[in-house]
Formats: structure tokens, C-alpha cells, sequence
């Protein structure tokens, strides 16, 4: 079979393969579900050990070491903030400052450390912008009026932290599969579509063309041109 074949196949049931995308189309469209928003507040911040005066130390560096030991820190304190202690901590927090009605998890909160620049980011995932900047603020005070709860659980002494920027409320944009949810759909139901078309033209019987009688082993001998 010739590729002009396979044209003539599909504009001769054209109306097959493109109704099929556009029932599939509309529907996904107007049935889709609607995400529920989800905003972020991000803050970053970092974690020191005090240094030990040089008269105290003999043998080593105390500046190197102090800095060794933080990076130890940092890389355990992110599951401190992953954990259900420092959840109830913060709706801890938040119930003193008045917002009772909030309470999270060990999930809305997440830790990254920036390597590159040897902070600490804690992210709040919410689905409320002006909540999420209370619970970031709550989560802020916690670490400023508990680290050292945090840093004893690690065994570490001396350490502090430092916040580096205010809490920052964003809105969570739409994912990428999201977005090529519906164009993919269409695309499927298009390829279903010209599959369709060829398999109603492999069960037709009908002679419509001088190429279908010759199809089945007949002498054409003529052929009446259609009416215009």
C-alpha cells in the first residue's frame, strides 16, 4: 500500500479520526479537576558552632573543627525539622500566637542545605498564603527559642542559629504533567482515531473507486467521472 493510500483512507473517514480528538478534547476540558492551590514560604537560615578560645584548645585548629562540626549539624538537623518533635513545636508556637486553628505535620515542612553557600532552607507547603506566612513565622520563633533542645538531641554545644531572610509566601505553579495532561489526551485519541479509520476501512465492503474493484481481482474496463 502506497502512502496516497493511506491518505485516501483517512480523508475518506476524516470525520472519524477528528471527531474522536475533539469529544476527547471537550470532555477532558470540561470535566477537568481543579488543583486545590498549594503556596510555599521558604526562609533561610544557618548554623554555627562557637569556636573554643585557642587558650582552651592545643593540638588543632579551633576554627576548623568548629566549622567541621557544623557541617555535621547541618546534615542531621534536617531531619530534626523533618521530624513530628519539631511539627509540635511549631503548632506549639503557633497556638501562643493565637492561631489555634492550624496545626501541621512532618509533612508540610521540608529541609534542604544549599552546599554552595553552606545554608539551610526549611520550606512550608500549605494551601493557605496568609496561614503558611503564620506557620513559617512559628516555625522561625521555634528555631530562634528552641535550638538548643535540637542541638542537645544531636549532642551538640555552642551552636546557634541565624536566620538569614524573612519568611517568603509564593504560590506553587502548575506541574508540568499538569499541563500536558489534556494535549496528550488529544494526541492519543487522534492516533486512536486513524487506527479506527483504518480498521472500518479493512471491514468495509464497498466498491466506491475504480482501485477498489481492481483490488478484487476485476477488469476495469471505465469509469463514470462523479457529477460536479
Amino acid at each position: 500500500m502506497e502512502l496516497c493510500d493511506y491518505a485516501r483512507i483517512i480523508l475518506r473517514y476524516w470525520w472519524v479520526v477528528l471527531a474522536l480528538p475533539i469529544v476527547v478534547g471537550v470532555g477532558s476540558f470540561v470535566f477537568r479537576s481543579q488543583p486545590a492551590p498549594v503556596y510555599t514560604a521558604s526562609v533561610r537560615f544557618t548554623i554555627g558552632v562557637n569556636s573554643p578560645a585557642p587558650s582552651q584548645v592545643t593540638g588543632f585548629d579551633p576554627i576548623l573543627s568548629s566549622f567541621q562540626a557544623s557541617e555535621y549539624i547541618r546534615d542531621d538537623f534536617v531531619e530534626i525539622i523533618r521530624s513530628d518533635v519539631f511539627a509540635d513545636d511549631v503548632n506549639a508556637a503557633l497556638a501562643k500566637m493565637g492561631a489555634r486553628d492550624i496545626a501541621i505535620s512532618k509533612a508540610n515542612i521540608s529541609a534542604t542545605i544549599e552546599k554552595q553557600r553552606r545554608l539551610m532552607s526549611m520550606t512550608i507547603a500549605w494551601g493557605n498564603a496568609e496561614q503558611a506566612q503564620q506557620i513559617a513565622d512559628a516555625a522561625v520563633k521555634n528555631l530562634s527559642e528552641n535550638n538548643a533542645k535540637y542541638f542537645a538531641q544531636l549532642g551538640a554545644t555552642g551552636a546557634m542559629i541565624a536566620v538569614i531572610d524573612k519568611p517568603a509566601v509564593s504560590r506553587v505553579g502548575i506541574s508540568l504533567r499538569e499541563q500536558l495532561d489534556i494535549p496528550i489526551r488529544v494526541a492519543l485519541a487522534l492516533l486512536a482515531g486513524i487506527a479506527l479509520a483504518f480498521i472500518l476501512d479493512y471491514l468495509d465492503t464497498s466498491i466506491r473507486d475504480a482501485r477498489d474493484a481492481e483490488a478484487l481481482g476485476l477488469r476495469v474496463v471505465g469509469e463514470i467521472p462523479k457529477p460536479r
